[in-house]
């Protein structure tokens, strides 16, 4: 949306015309730049293993990789009812036996993952 402003000086109006192109230009030079900050998708896969008596599960990523889960970083589901195939997405981290993940959310089918 452009504002409009009445100018009494022609000099003035000129210069803000200037100004308002310089930052548009700048604004476009950053977006090439990729120096715009992008938010990446979390990382999601699928659930391939679960022990329900020990309370822990494993994810597979699209490109193969294991993530260990443990029943308390589910959230807003019940472990119990999770099955195999179930999509998720999560936040990985560095566990002390490989990667594992903090927090694991199932994705509805309602849910698009990027």
């Amino acid at each position: 949306m452009i504002a409009m402003i009445t100018y009494t000086d022609v000099y003035v109006a000129i210069r803000d015309a200037f100004d308002a192109v310089r930052r548009q230009l700048e604004d476009y030079m950053r977006r090439q730049d990729r120096r715009v900050k992008a938010h990446e998708a979390p990382p999601h896969g699928r659930v391939v293993e679960l022990y329900p008596a020990e309370g822990y599960g494993r994810i597979q990523t699209a490109d193969g990789k294991l993530v260990y889960f443990h029943r308390n970083s589910l959230v807003d589901a019940d472990f119990d009812k999770l099955e195999t195939g179930a999509e998720v997405r999560f936040s990985e981290e560095q566990g002390e036996l490989g990667p594992q993940a903090s927090t694991v959310y199932v994705v509805g089918k309602h849910h698009i993952v990027a």
